[in-house]
Parts: C-alpha cells; sequence; structure tokens
C-alpha cells in the first residue's frame, strides 16, 4: 500500500513516489504529475542544461593517466 501525501498546488492525495519537488511561485514544493504538466509557466528552473552537451562525461583516455 502506497503512502500518500497530498499535492502542494491541488491537495489531491497522490503516493509520495508520484510527487515532483519543484519551486512554485519562489518556493519548494511538491506536486502530483498532473499539475507539474499543467503549471509549467509557473515552475522556476534555475538553470538550463546544456544544448551543446546534455551529458559531459570525463576523459577515459589512457594518455592522461
Amino acid at each position: 500500500m502506497a503512502v500518500l501525501d497530498p499535492c502542494d498546488n491541488c491537495g489531491r492525495p497522490t503516493p509520495i513516489y508520484r510527487l515532483a519537488a519543484v519551486i512554485l511561485d519562489g518556493r519548494v514544493a511538491r506536486l502530483c504529475p498532473l499539475c507539474a504538466s499543467t503549471e509549467r509557466e509557473r515552475i522556476e528552473v534555475p538553470y538550463a542544461p546544456r544544448a551543446d552537451q546534455g551529458a559531459i562525461q570525463p576523459s577515459t583516455a589512457r594518455d592522461v593517466w
């Protein structure tokens, strides 16, 4: 049985593993999937991933050893 917590935006009881912690209107809030998809313009993104290299991996070349 899942542990339910209310969504901080709409109050809908949601399993805690489905809640997303986001910055909503300047404060950290736990949102259900429905609110996370509908409130995109209110969710703040403090940094954006790089468009050119999403996952920069360290060099594994043997010449640096």
